[in-house]
Formats: C-alpha cells, sequence, structure tokens
C-alpha cells in the first residue's frame, strides 16, 4: 500500500507540475535497486521532440541520453538520471519528509522508457505503474543509404532510411563518429545516428551535445520489477493507457484531475505501431 500511495503522489505531481506537502508530511522511503553495468566513456546528448497523443497538436520535449561504453549503450531521459542520483541520497532512510519528497519531484522525466542495447539484445524497462521489462534479439534494420549531406554539432553526416514499427524513418549518420549506434533502438550504420524521425515528425531525435565524462550505466532491478515478454509488454502499455483507472484504482488526467476506474482513455502515440 505504501509504494502505491508513493506512487499516487508522483503521477500526480508529474501530471500537474507542482504539489505542496505539510510541513510535517512524511512517507515510508523505498530505497533505490540498481544493477551497475558499467562506465561510459562517451556521452551523446539529444533533443527528444515527441506527439504524446496521435492527434494531438502539441508536442512534448526532453533532453535524452543515449551512454556509450565499449559493449553497451543506455538510452533514457536525462532527468532520469538527475531525479535517481537524489534518490541515491536517500536510500538509507526509512521515511522521507516534505522537503525531500519536493526536491525528487523537482525533477519531471517526460520520456519513460530506458533502451539498453549490446550486441545480441536490447532490454527494455518503462513504468505502468509498476516497472516492467522485457528482452528482444537487436532488429535487422535494412537501412537504405541515399545521396545527401548534413552538418550535425560540427559533424558531415549522410543520409539514410529504414521501415521499423510501422513507421519510416530518416536517419543522419557521421561517420566521423565509427559508433554504430543511435537514439531509442536504432543502430547499424556505419557512423553514429545523430538525427532521426518519422515522416509524420511525430517522433525526432537530434543530437546537441557531445561529452566523454565517465557516468555509471545502471539498469533498475527491484523486487517489483515485471519480467515479461515483448507482447505481453505491449499488451500492458495499450491497457494502461485505455483504462489508466484500472491500473491504479485512482489515476491523474494532463489536468490533475482524479481519474475514477473505468475512466475514459489517457492520449497516447506509441513510438511502434506494431
Amino acid at each position: 500500500m505504501k509504494n502505491i500511495f508513493l506512487f499516487l503522489i508522483l503521477s500526480f505531481a508529474q501530471a500537474s507540475g507542482q504539489i505542496k506537502f505539510k510541513s510535517n508530511f512524511t512517507v515510508t522511503n523505498t530505497p533505490l535497486q540498481l544493477k551497475e553495468l558499467g562506465s561510459s566513456n562517451n556521452n551523446f546528448y539529444y533533443k527528444v521532440t515527441f506527439r504524446n497523443g496521435s492527434k494531438s497538436e502539441t508536442k512534448k520535449e526532453a533532453i535524452c541520453l543515449l551512454q556509450v561504453s565499449n559493449n553497451i549503450t543506455k538510452f533514457f531521459d536525462y532527468n532520469q538520471l538527475r531525479k535517481d542520483s537524489i534518490i541515491q541520497k536517500y536510500n538509507d532512510k526509512d521515511f522521507l519528509n516534505a522537503q525531500e519528497v519536493q526536491e525528487i519531484l523537482k525533477i519531471r522525466v517526460l520520456w519513460s522508457n530506458v533502451i539498453i542495447k549490446n550486441e545480441e539484445k536490447i532490454t527494455v524497462q518503462d513504468r505502468f505503474r509498476e516497472l516492467y521489462q522485457y528482452e528482444e534479439e537487436k532488429p535487422n534494420l535494412d537501412w537504405k543509404l541515399e545521396q545527401g549531406f548534413k552538418k550535425i554539432l560540427n559533424y558531415n553526416c549522410k543520409k539514410a532510411r529504414v521501415e521499423y514499427g510501422g513507421r519510416s524513418y530518416t536517419a543522419w549518420y557521421a561517420p566521423e563518429i565509427p559508433i554504430s549506434c543511435g537514439p531509442y533502438k536504432f543502430s547499424d550504420l556505419p557512423g553514429l545516428i545523430l538525427e532521426i524521425y518519422d515522416s509524420k515528425n511525430d517522433f525526432h531525435f537530434e543530437a546537441i551535445a557531445v561529452d566523454q565524462k565517465p557516468l555509471p550505466i545502471y539498469i533498475r532491478n527491484g523486487k517489483n520489477t515485471f519480467l515479461v515478454s515483448r507482447e505481453k509488454f505491449r499488451s500492458v502499455e495499450v491497457s494502461y493507457y485505455e483504462n489508466p483507472g484500472f491500473f491504479h484504482g485512482k489515476a491523474f488526467g494532463a489536468d490533475g484531475q482524479e481519474l475514477p476506474k473505468g475512466s475514459n482513455k489517457l492520449p497516447y502515440n506509441l513510438i511502434e505501431l506494431k
């Protein structure tokens, strides 16, 4: 029950953007459990612009981080790294006070999924009340190299196209960066993908910065993580948006108002349509 209560607080704060607590407020702390996977030697920062609903005119924008090591990469919202570092500060505490909870809630994570890739497989995590995780083989992307040049971050980039997940993508990759990787699940071009977008421009990833600061690469591995198949994950994902009240008992819409069970579906626009 305590985890559900804390989740509802986080859900409301994420929806409304703000929440105030009484000065004597406390909540039971749930320590962050992580599995260390290594350390990055290159970090590429992407501005990710995405349409939250398939019919929405407005878009959300997040700064995501692609961490690259010798044998693994991780793509996720940079704010998740910042938030996790704060949560870890309080791992030894049994309770969090109002100030500590507000410190955590100040940081908003808009791009929810985490993508970890190695040479053989992809691990995906996303949260639908609880944390879900699945593994799949790396997709065999049938890239079509095309004529075209573009400069991004002072790198000369070449053009390619691919069909993936029911969407058509245009990518710009930098042969000068000999890393066959990119944001989200994209990889296997002769150079790092610095920009990629689908034909409807629902999802647009654009590199904006790079550094070589070593950063920890980790994955959450709490006991409440549900390990499922990709098919089950997609079923849960759709169910979550179609009937959010079923998952939470109590949930919140974009305006911060409580959604009862059986409430209308939340807007969504899956990056993978199939």
